[in-house]
């Protein structure tokens, strides 16, 4: 083995990188701090729903006729496609979650400031992916749900204003959803939004590496930010005892709770009532208030006031301080976001349950 490493090492000299990778010094006090496993429990996720979405796209069929079928054959026939397809399925929601923890811990700690903003901005940009992943994938079973959850999805963008109707008809590839939307939610779901993600993780990682952990926050915190241990054993194998246990826990739902499938799409259906996922049952909710001539407050005027204020938040507070306890405003405002994204997400659940 060691002469295989050898004339690997000597042809394309990846010992050194490695090693410079494996043994990259982290702080003790984020070593002794769970909370910063989120975002190496969020990559592992992320792993886990490529590994479990290639492994589905060898049996899945893209197209009107065979979607549903193939969906059906993975889930109660194909040996063990239940697991994969439970994985993947649970796994999309446990990446929404870990990575909305992974920014809030980011958010209070203030890891967001100076000179970590670039890192900031792509996290900002890695969480609207996720949910356009939740969106995309939320089509591919063909199922009922699927179908009118998607159809609902696609006429709230053609509400926007100007454009709207273009953005529809992008999404939509014709008057009604068929074949082409199919084709293109799913090319952009296993090709446009894995790629972009790829690059994003990459940079996110450097950006990481680059500029360190940010500082700590607290008194016994600084009395260990001198102390190092190696990215190697040490931080390796708390992560793989966290992805470990995520594993773990999506096996178990997987198991214990079949990722669902409804009847095939039946887009001449008058009565079927559509149901979100539940990340986006708050957004869902608020759209009740906000009918005809208000919908587009709703659709445009939200969602880009909280886009912008994420974008703009390390380049607003500039401050020195770190302690969110010392700073009241994005402190509060972080939490009437949270209290008011949760209301709606419990409306929700109640009008579709």
């Amino acid at each position: 083995m060691n002469r295989v490493a050898r004339w690997v090492d000597e042809r394309t000299g990846l010992s050194g990188p490695v090693r410079d990778f494996l043994n990259y010094p982290i702080p003790q006090y984020v070593h002794k701090n769970f909370l910063y496993t989120l975002g190496g429990l969020t990559l592992i996720a992320l792993i886990l729903q490529v590994v479990t979405g290639i492994l589905l796209v060898f049996y899945y069929d893209p197209s009107v006729e065979g979607a549903y079928n193939s969906v059906d054959y993975i889930t109660y026939i194909l040996p063990l496609g239940w697991l994969v397809r439970g994985v993947h399925h649970y796994g999309s929601s446990a990446m929404v979650i870990l990575v909305v923890l992974h920014m809030l811990r980011t958010y209070y700690f203030s890891a967001y400031k100076k000179p970590r903003e670039i890192n900031w901005l792509t996290g900002v940009l890695l969480l609207f992916l996720v949910l356009a992943f939740g969106f995309t994938g939320y089509l591919l079973p063909w199922d009922q749900k699927g179908f009118w959850a998607t159809k609902v999805g696609v006429e709230i963008a053609g509400s926007v204003p100007i454009f709207g109707t273009q953005l529809m008809a992008l999404m939509r590839g014709g008057q009604d959803l068929g074949q082409v939307t199919l084709t293109r939610f799913y090319a952009t779901h296993i090709m446009l939004l894995p790629a972009v993600v790829g690059l994003l993780v990459v940079a996110h990682i450097f950006q990481l590496r680059y500029h360190g952990m940010a500082p700590p926050i607290t008194a016994h915190a600084k009395d260990n930010a001198k102390k190092f241990v190696p990215f190697f054993p040490h931080w390796v194998l708390t992560d793989t005892v966290a992805g470990l246990g995520l594993l773990a826990l999506l096996v178990y739902l997987s198991w214990a709770n079949r990722a669902p499938l409804e009847f095939p799409a039946d887009p001449t259906s008058s009565n079927y009532i559509p149901r979100p996922e539940w990340y986006f049952l708050f957004y869902f909710q608020l759209l009740k208030y906000f009918p005809g001539a208000l919908e587009p407050v709703a659709t445009v005027a939200i969602p880009l006031f909280l886009f912008g204020s994420m974008i703009l938040l390390p380049f607003i507070d500039r401050s020195e301080e770190r302690r969110p306890w010392h700073k009241p405003v994005t402190t509060l405002v972080s939490i009437f976001y949270i209290v008011v994204i949760l209301i709606f997400t419990i409306l929700g659940t109640a009008g579709s349950a």
